[in-house]
């Protein structure tokens, strides 16, 4: 199944190990991500660092590890998709339109999000941890 990594399900995924590591790192699922998210995680290095309690160097390797698990995609290749993600999240979250975009360019199966304002548009389905987490249970049985 290909997703749509949305950056908060990374940030749970790093901060703690837990379910949304486990589905990160699951072999059922492709993640995908715009590779703006590499700015954001920057951004919040210290917050990441922070939370999760681990120094610089267990940061990197965590961050190497996790990263092995999600295809980073340039902008040029969804950036014709945008204004059509902008008009279908102009009146939910304009700024999560590059990942709708991404989606809707790459012809993903949705997006692993706990975002409840991503769950209003309808053109890329939303997927919260508990869908992953079922469909993962399902494969088992």
């Amino acid at each position: 199944m290909k997703l749509v990594l949305d950056s908060n399900r990374f940030f749970a995924a790093f901060i703690k190990d837990s379910k949304s590591r486990d589905i990160l790192l699951h072999d059922m699922f492709e993640f995908y991500a715009p590779v703006e998210i590499l700015e954001e995680i920057e951004k919040y290095k210290d917050f990441l660092i922070k939370k999760s309690k681990l120094n610089s160097n267990s940061f990197a390797i965590l961050f190497i590890s996790l990263f092995k698990s999600i295809i980073l995609v340039s902008f040029k290749n969804y950036k014709k998709e945008l204004d059509n993600a902008r008009e279908i999240m102009q009146n939910i979250d304009i700024k999560d339109a590059p990942f709708i975009a991404l989606g809707i360019a790459l012809h993903l199966d949705g997006i692993w999000t706990e975002d409840k304002h991503l769950f209003k548009q309808k053109k890329l389905k939303a997927y919260s941890t508990k869908d992953l987490l079922a469909i993962i249970k399902d494969k088992q049985d």
